[in-house]
């Protein structure tokens, strides 16, 4: 935090140049000739006091957000920026610790590859067409779509705030497909295929409580219901072959339906020459990541990277789709220093990245014509994981944006609809608790939302 006396020079600096620079436009030589127009000077005595004011709120919003974050007693950083203008950076290139923040970099990594209209396509596939209604076996193939879901969990996701913008793709659709082809018996049961990312179910340095306490479901190309065979806390169960509990959903779905299985359900790969039966199409891609962003997804957010890691490398590894991450935005011109990433999700506390590089994401639509991941996010009071926060207050609908939380880490990135609009990212390392990371970003907010006006005390 710079010394009062500093502050104040400075705001003296500021007045003398605004004078100085209006009274060189006044004595700006004038003639009577015609002239090309020429554009109307930035400093002009009509907006000097606009511009005066201007400068003493970004004085006076620094002043209040150093004493914010001297009081964390953390590391931190943090950027604001109105359009491209910076308007407050503080130590915007230290890499830290993001959380779920991170997730920006995957979205935006996604949307600008596979395309926001992309949609993943699961499929029912046979060795031959049905004939007089039998078919069989059946092969349920997967193709990374983190959406499958029966009609139970489609209800479940509906009756709680967090995750009422998720876009499920209907497992039942399949069932659908499978008798409007005509099929009655399936002779040989259903196979779950999940070949197309590895069979790595976690990634490596993952705390075990993530698993156990229903943070992230067991990875795989092949999953329903976020692979959870109950998905009640607190006793939410993981499937140990996600394959095989697809296939027997799947099986489930088709018996409602009055279609006769034979054979219980297993996991395999499908014959390479094999006709489709039945197909299912995900939602849009944007709602996809709109969804992940919302209620941080931390399953969807690890298949959307696998998914990077095939399309860039033809490797479904959650390390090779890092990497592809990583090298997307230094092919668009972000910056990318300082950026070590382990997983999709930002769960591992080993990643880091700085500010500057999630800053760079919120900002690069307005310079390359990138799909805009503003009204992908959480809105506060509305939706998402900010649902509950600044409910009833004047930021109520005012601020979107991508939470962060793990053990001692707090992270808030996105926008501010106040006196103006900003975009700020904000990374705290060393807070001691969960509450106190959500008190210092709601205080914030809170004085970016009176910027450049009089900062609130909080």
């Amino acid at each position: 935090m710079k010394p009062p006396g500093r502050r104040h020079r400075l705001t003296a600096v500021l007045a003398v140049a605004a004078v100085l620079c209006g009274w060189l436009a006044l004595r700006s030589p004038q003639s009577g000739a015609a002239v090309a127009t020429t554009a109307r000077p930035l400093w002009t005595p009509d907006r000097l006091p606009a511009l005066l004011a201007e400068a003493q709120g970004t004085v006076e919003l620094g002043r209040a957000v150093d004493e914010l974050l001297a009081g964390s007693g953390a590391r931190t950083c943090l950027t604001v920026y109105e359009g491209d203008r910076p308007v407050l950076l503080r130590r915007p290139d230290d890499a830290l610790t993001p959380a779920s923040t991170q997730k920006l970099l995957v979205a935006t990594v996604a949307l600008d590859t596979l395309g926001p209209d992309f949609r993943f396509e699961t499929k029912v596939v046979a060795e031959s067409r049905p004939k007089d209604g039998t078919v069989g076996p059946l092969w349920l193939v997967g193709s990374g779509d983190p959406t499958l879901a029966t009609p139970e969990y489609a209800l479940w996701l509906k009756d709680r705030p967090r995750y009422r913008l998720r876009q499920v793709t209907p497992l039942a659709a399949l069932a659908d497909g499978l008798l409007a082809a005509g099929v009655r018996r399936v002779d040989g049961g259903i196979v779950g295929d999940d070949a197309r990312y590895d069979r790595a179910r976690t990634v490596p340095g993952w705390k075990p409580s993530y698993v156990s306490d229903g943070e992230v479901g067991p990875l795989g190309a092949l999953l329903v219901n976020d692979g959870f065979t109950v998905f009640d806390q607190p006793v939410a169960k993981q499937a140990a072959d996600p394959a095989l509990h697809a296939a027997g959903e799947l099986t489930r779905l088709a018996g409602e339906l009055g279609i006769a299985v034979s054979g219980p359900p297993a996991s395999g790969i499908a014959p390479g020459k094999a006709v489709t039966i039945a197909t299912v199409r995900s939602a849009p891609l944007s709602e996809i990541v709109a969804g992940m962003l919302s209620e941080s997804d931390n399953t969807a957010a690890e298949l959307l990277t696998r998914e990077l890691g095939v399309v860039k490398a033809q490797d479904g590894s959650t390390a090779a789709g890092v990497k592809a991450v990583i090298a997307a935005l230094a092919a668009a011109g972000l910056p990318t220093a300082g950026i070590v990433l382990g997983d999709g999700s930002g769960l591992l506390s080993t990643n880091h990245v700085p500010c500057s590089a999630l800053a760079a994401v919120l900002r690069l639509p307005d310079r390359s014509g990138a799909p805009r991941l503003e009204p992908l996010l959480a809105v506060a009071g509305r939706s998402g994981t900010l649902a509950p926060r600044l409910v009833d207050t004047p930021l109520d609908g005012k601020v979107r944006a991508k939470t962060g939380s793990l053990d001692g880490v707090s992270g808030l990135a996105g926008f501010v609809d106040g006196r103006r609009e900003l975009s700020f990212t904000l990374l705290v390392n060393g807070n001691p608790s969960d509450a106190a990371g959500r008190l210092l970003q709601d205080r914030l907010v809170a004085l970016l939302a009176a910027y450049p006006g009089p900062q609130p005390h909080l």
